[in-house]
């Protein structure tokens, strides 16, 4: 499995991208995900309805979190991404384990 962001998808081959928003989560943190030797379903990418918090600002509650560089919230961000036990620096560059769940699980099920 090769996780990458957005913008890299010309490097990647049939990759798969998830969202936040389609796990539950308060932020859409778009991911690339391409597997090799095995399909990874694409889930429907739900509509981005909610506004997303301008880099460097606090999330408001009707407001999607946006954890990049050095953003302020970082207890939000644990409780957004369900990482309470990562520091900022982590979870600026993590992967939600939602996403790592799906990966696996699809993974698992194409076993048999």
């Amino acid at each position: 499995m090769i996780e990458n962001v957005m913008g890299a998808e010309r490097e990647m081959r049939d990759s798969v991208m998830l969202c936040g928003a389609h796990f539950g989560l308060n932020t859409y943190r778009h991911r690339l995900f391409e597997a090799g030797g095995w399909t990874l379903p694409q889930p429907v990418h739900l509509e981005h309805t909610r506004r997303q918090t301008k880099m460097g600002r606090r999330r408001k509650p009707d407001e999607m979190g946006y954890y990049v560089g050095n953003f302020i919230g970082v207890d939000d961000a644990r409780e957004d991404l369900s990482v309470p036990w990562m520091s900022r620096e982590g979870i600026r560059e993590c992967i939600p384990p939602a996403y790592a769940e799906y990966v696996g699980k699809a993974f698992i099920d194409q076993l048999g």
